[in-house]
């Protein structure tokens, strides 16, 4: 079982520059995978995450390669260029050579002059070689990838603990919501003859017709199958804990169907200590749906 929190680091040589790789994760309902490049790294992304769904299943992950300055500075693969505009500097030129004869101004533009025109550098883009950076930038990725791998293992370690002490203890309180089921009828019977003295009916109840009411609600407050359920779901909770594979969705499908027949015992419950029990089992179930948004 893994978590889907973590974080690892890698640092190494792309190209001619030294790089850093930083990969971070979060819980999320499916794989969100972010990534943060330099600009001409772009167009290897999709490349990156076939690389990033081989080591992550769940998880918002955001991925953040960049240079990282050292003591001499190589040429970063992909970075701007300038080229000088000769036709520019021709037309600047011709320009202030006619204003020259007309107003007759300085004839000679300096060099800030003509950089402060912004007109003389052209940009140039010089793409990478996308077949022979991506096999780098890939194994630097899986470094990191690797040190975020152990991350989200050692806390699904404690997560699985968590998690196992948490149904244990509920089937605990299966145990007892099963031995306090078979009294419902008879509590059901004491709380209708409780209320006709109460209210001091005048004629004497009809024993059968009181064994019929006693039948009829003890039918509707019947829990036997509620806590069958419950126990079922339980078993095959903790029976997922011990699988290798990813199990956060079944998990938590689990814990709604677990949610569900709480709630159901808790309505059905006709005396305290069986309300009780109830809380305390959505209290848990609550507690094992926190921890199991975590899980891979």
């Amino acid at each position: 079982m893994n978590s889907m929190t973590g974080f690892g680091k890698a640092e190494g040589r792309i190209g001619n520059v030294h790089f850093s790789v930083e990969v971070k994760s979060v819980n999320h309902r499916f794989l969100d995978a972010r990534f943060r490049l330099p600009n001409s790294f772009n167009q290897l992304e999709l490349s990156l995450t076939d690389t990033l769904r081989t080591y992550c299943e769940r998880g918002s992950v955001e991925v953040n390669i960049k240079p990282k300055a050292t003591g001499a500075q190589a040429i970063l693969p992909g970075t701007t260029r300038f080229m000088v505009d000769e036709l520019a500097i021709k037309s600047l030129m011709d320009g202030v050579t006619w204003l020259h004869q007309k107003y007759q101004t300085n004839p000679i533009p300096s060099l800030e002059m003509l950089v402060s025109t912004n007109r003389i550098f052209l940009p140039v883009e010089e793409a990478p070689d996308s077949s022979t950076l991506l096999p780098q930038i890939q194994a630097l990725l899986e470094v990191a990838l690797k040190e975020l791998q152990k991350m989200r293992q050692t806390e699904g370690i404690r997560l699985k603990q968590i998690l196992h002490e948490g149904g244990q203890a509920l089937l605990r309180l299966c145990d007892e919501l099963t031995k306090l089921a078979p009294e419902q009828p008879q509590k059901i019977r004491e709380k209708l003859t409780q209320r006709i003295e109460h209210y001091k009916l005048g004629a004497q109840a009809d024993p059968q017709r009181l064994e019929w009411e006693v039948a009829y609600y003890a039918d509707r407050a019947e829990i036997s199958e509620e806590i069958d359920r419950l126990r079922t779901h339980c078993q095959e909770f903790l029976t997922l804990l011990a699988s290798p594979k990813p199990v956060g969705r079944k998990l938590d499908f689990l814990t709604q169907e677990l949610h569900r027949e709480a709630n159901t015992l808790g309505s059905k419950a006709s005396q305290i200590e069986l309300t009780r029990i109830a809380v305390e089992a959505k209290t848990q179930i609550e507690k094992l749906r926190e921890q199991v948004q975590n899980v891979e």
